[in-house]
Formats: structure tokens, C-alpha cells, sequence
């Protein structure tokens, strides 16, 4: 804790200890680009329910290094410009920023989320929300990147991206 408060009436005395917003993933880019890839991996291996769509299990993704250029480019965005969604700051859509990192596709898919300090929690909420889970079981994608950003000026302070491809 840095900093001390204190609340002082006729009946109580109050003191509140605190620390300055410091948000942390904890591990490298690399570490957490890679445990999300085997948690997709994982969870595409058994058959689920994405709300109310039923989805067989399916083959595993590879990790794609222009996806991962793609995410970096817009979690950093996000975090920078204290924003969350699948629409950029200058307009673009998951597919332009994709194109922009060089990737070539025959489908792309994007999940975003904020504020999760572990890969494993970034992962859990994706699963939980139909249209996000949907992606990340969808067999028609057979490769993926994904990215952080920290920004402890933001409202949320880590912003994440996962962009899923097949390529051409």
C-alpha cells in the first residue's frame, strides 16, 4: 500500500490503505500467447454448447504469427486510447487489420476482452459468451494469435485480442 486516508467523526475513526491502479498479466507476451493457444486448443477438443448452438469438437488451431500482429496492434490500441470494441479508432473492422498485418483469408474471426489479468481468465469469458465461443469453436478457423495490452491510465487496464484465420 502507498497511500494512507484517514476518516475521523465524533463515533469512528476510519483509516484506508490503498495502492495506485497497477494492472499486471504476469507473464510475457509469449507465455500468454501461448497458454491461450493450448486453452482454445483444449476447450475445441470437447464437444460444447456455445449458448444455444451445439458445437462438435474440432481440430486444433496453429499459432499464426501475423494474427498475433494484428491483435498486438489493436489491444495496444484499446488500452492507449482507453476503448473496447471490435471496430478501430480509425474505422476498421477485425478483416482490414488482419490484411494489414499481411495476412490473406478465407475467413477471420476476432474475440476481444478487458480487463482479465491471466490468460486463463481471458479464456474462461470467451467460453462463457455464446458469440465468442462460437469463434473460438468454429472449424472452419485452423489458426489464431493473440495479444495484450497494458494501459494503467485505462479503465481496465489490460485489453486483450484474439484474431482466428483460415488462410487462402
Amino acid at each position: 500500500m502507498t497511500e494512507v486516508g484517514i476518516y475521523l467523526d465524533a463515533r469512528q475513526l476510519w483509516i484506508v490503505m490503498a495502492a495506485p491502479f497497477a494492472p499486471s498479466v504476469g507473464v510475457s507476451e509469449q507465455a500468454a500467447g501461448q497458454r491461450v493457444l493450448d486453452l482454445v486448443n483444449q476447450a475445441r477438443a470437447t464437444p460444447r454448447n456455445c449458448g444455444n448452438r451445439a458445437f462438435n469438437s474440432a481440430r486444433p488451431v496453429r499459432w499464426n504469427d501475423s494474427l498475433a500482429e494484428a491483435s498486438q496492434v489493436h489491444s495496444e490500441d484499446m488500452a492507449r486510447y482507453n476503448y473496447f470494441s471490435h471496430s478501430g479508432r480509425d474505422g476498421s473492422d477485425p478483416a482490414q487489420r488482419v490484411e494489414r498485418a499481411g495476412y490473406r483469408y478465407r475467413s477471420i474471426g476476432e474475440n476481444i476482452a478487458a480487463g482479465q489479468m491471466k490468460p486463463e481468465d481471458a479464456v474462461a469469458g470467451w467460453i462463457k459468451s455464446p458469440e465468442h465461443c462460437a469463434n473460438l469453436m468454429n472449424p472452419a478457423f485452423t489458426e489464431m494469435g493473440v495479444a495484450f495490452a497494458v494501459d494503467p491510465r485505462s479503465e481496465m487496464g489490460v485489453y486483450w485480442t484474439q484474431a482466428f484465420g483460415m488462410p487462402r
